[in-house]
């Protein structure tokens, strides 16, 4: 048995898995903003170099074939305890993090393993043989194909089926068993019945203790809410949190960043309702609406009440969405609702695939523009394959959160394009006359949810609503400190030019 190959490639499996699931906790305790990814990479790059520099040390200092696999063993054992310690370490420091402390985490959890490799290629070349090359080449082969096979155990299975806590915990015991295997089965292991004596029994322990505490109490310890999350909701697309609010006022954040609220009275208004309200009373009686981004749902419990809604497409990436508007009756029954179609994907892949949808009306409550890829959403790329879709009069919003340059690329694609509150409407004709004619008024006052009238009687709230004045893209660059630029795909500034910082 070539036990140098197996080694280097339970190194590989174990090392890119970590990975993924570091990108995860990091990017999630960092807001989901871009840099998050390049950081761990780095940091994680320069574990690597450390550790292999004292592996090769290690073999060049060591001549002895069962000294070497006791170094290989303490440190595979080593690195499965830290895959289970690091991770509530970063999650109890978070309030005292600084780059310097988030740098030795994560590079101390791929420097151990990285210590490993270096020792299993000498090991494969000790073995004397005729076929030396070929042997080596196995050991080579084995770390690729066990970093390779890693990433997709990692990210298309654990993340989907368990918590990110416990897919960490797997990959722990997954070291800490594989190292009682070597043990178990290579005679040239020194101490053999001691390792397997304390590595088995250590990590049956382990993952059983592991299913017994709170799969997401890490997540708990990162949210950046400051409390606990009422509902945790974990899948390979991300983490969405739920937070408990009054009088059916629930805060949703996604990636670990507010995402909406389940709020649906408008003399209240913590969702901001008057901007998916004025697409009504812009465009009177929409019959196809597309939505990109569902959220909690709470929007589309709104539009779908809207006189004159025929079919309403609603694209959503994460299908952790359509669970938890389960537990909210109005989000729930627009779920429900037969005019509803639901589809879990991409939205640009799927507009693609049916290029002969056309809307009336087009909403994107779209995620903050500095959290990564929301590029991809803002761009006169997207803009323009939402164009292509839009029929005559139609009318597309979306939430600019703040950005000048999406309020210009709108611009840039759209003949007309202005902004309520945060939100930017575009079309190819002069809408605004809309908002304030009588008409509107009237909409408004029709409009009900579940049978009840949305705006109370004295119509304060409504009049507030609609008096609320569009502004030109003039006005904003006026008030702005820079010029505006175009968001493309290939410059993505919202997330790197002019994205928020990692510190």
């Amino acid at each position: 048995m070539n036990y140098p190959a197996l080694l280097a490639f339970v190194c590989g499996f174990s090392s890119l898995s970590l990975e993924i699931a570091w990108v995860r906790l990091y990017g999630f305790s960092k807001l989901s903003t871009p840099g998050a990814f390049g950081f761990v990479l780095m940091a994680y790059l320069l574990g690597i170099a450390f550790g292999a520099h004292f592996g090769a040390r290690a073999c060049r200092d060591n001549d002895r074939y069962s000294v070497l696999w006791f170094y290989s063993l303490s440190a595979l054992i080593l690195s499965g305890l830290m895959s289970l310690i690091l991770p509530f370490l970063f999650g109890w420091m978070i309030n005292a993090q600084n780059l310097v402390f988030d740098l030795l985490i994560i590079g101390l959890a791929s420097a151990i393993l990285a210590f490993v490799f270096p020792i299993a290629h000498h090991l494969g070349a000790r073995q004397i043989s005729q076929k030396q090359g070929r042997r080596l080449a196995f050991v080579y082969s084995s770390n690729v194909m066990g970093a390779a096979l890693g990433p997709l155990i990692m990210g298309y299975f654990l993340l989907e089926c368990l918590s990110l806590q416990q897919s960490f915990w797997i990959i722990g015991v997954f070291q800490l068993g594989a190292a009682g295997v070597f043990a178990l089965f290579n005679t040239e292991v020194p101490w053999r019945k001691q390792v397997v004596g304390m590595v088995f029994p250590l990590a049956g322990a382990l993952g059983y203790f592991g299913l017994g505490i709170d799969p997401h109490a890490l997540i708990q310890e990162v949210n950046q809410n400051g409390r606990r999350a009422a509902t945790v909701i974990e899948n390979r697309h991300g983490i969405i949190t739920i937070f408990s609010g009054d009088n059916a006022d629930d805060v949703i954040f996604g990636g670990n960043v507010y995402d909406g609220r389940t709020n649906l009275d408008p003399q209240k208004n913590t969702n901001g309702l008057e901007r998916p309200l004025l697409m009504g009373a812009l465009q009177p009686r929409p019959q196809r609406v597309l939505m990109v981004g569902l959220s909690i749902g709470t929007w589309l419990a709104l539009v779908r009440e809207f006189p004159g809604v025929e079919e309403i497409d609603v694209v959503e990436i994460n299908p952790g969405y359509l669970i938890a508007a389960q537990a909210y009756k109005p989000q729930s029954m627009a779920l429900q609702d037969p005019r509803v179609h639901l589809v879990v994907d991409d939205a640009r892949r799927w507009l693609r695939r049916n290029p002969k949808k056309q809307y009336d009306l087009i909403i994107m409550n779209t995620t903050w523009h500095w959290r990564s890829n929301s590029s991809l959403l803002l761009s006169a790329d997207f803009l323009k394959l939402l164009h292509s879709r839009m029929a005559e009069d139609a009318i597309l919003s979306f939430n600019a959160t703040g950005s000048g340059d999406a309020f210009l690329t709108a611009n840039h694609v759209f003949g007309h394009a202005y902004r309520y509150g945060n939100f930017i409407y575009a079309a190819d004709f002069d809408f605004r006359s809309r908002k304030d004619a009588y008409a509107a008024k009237i909409l408004y006052q029709n409009l009900r949810i579940q049978g009840h009238e949305v705006f109370a009687p004295d119509l304060v709230v409504l009049n507030k609503f609609l008096d609320q004045p569009f502004i030109t893209l003039d006005a904003a660059q006026n008030a702005f400190q820079r010029p505006f630029e175009v968001i493309t795909d290939q410059n993505m500034i919202t997330e790197f030019k002019y994205g928020r910082p990692l510190y």
